[in-house]
């Protein structure tokens, strides 16, 4: 944690401002894999729970050790790894429409954190 804390006070308004929308597409982010997972119980067979986890819960959980340590790579790559089924999830008609959010937050932090990095150089 003290690697946290040293890092966030290094940088600059524009990066902790990328902090904080990351925080916040993780935590939606867990909200969205919340639903579809209670959703996925209800109506499919237990096989789908490690297929909706490796899909929304692992982009999420990676998401959060970004926001946290600031990595920005591997908020790059969160943000492309949960693209593809932000796309998909926002052409159903349901509320896991907002993965898309999730994932353009993950961009936006990334986008930031960059933009952070080179400021203070």
């Amino acid at each position: 944690m003290k690697v946290f804390m040293g890092s966030f006070q290094s940088l600059n308004r524009i990066g902790r401002v990328g902090i904080f929308i990351g925080i916040a597409a993780t935590v939606s982010g867990i909200i969205v894999f919340i639903l579809w997972a209670l959703w996925a119980i209800q109506y499919t067979f237990n096989e789908t729970i490690p297929i909706i986890f490796i899909g929304f819960g692992l982009p999420v959980i990676l998401g959060l050790v970004a926001s946290f340590y600031g990595i920005i790579r591997l908020m790059y790559g969160v943000f492309v790894y949960s693209l593809p089924l932000s796309l998909y999830a926002a052409m159903t008609p349901s509320v896991l429409r907002f993965f898309l959010l999730v994932s353009l937050g993950y961009l936006a932090s990334a986008i930031l954190l960059t933009l952070d990095r080179k400021v203070r150089r």
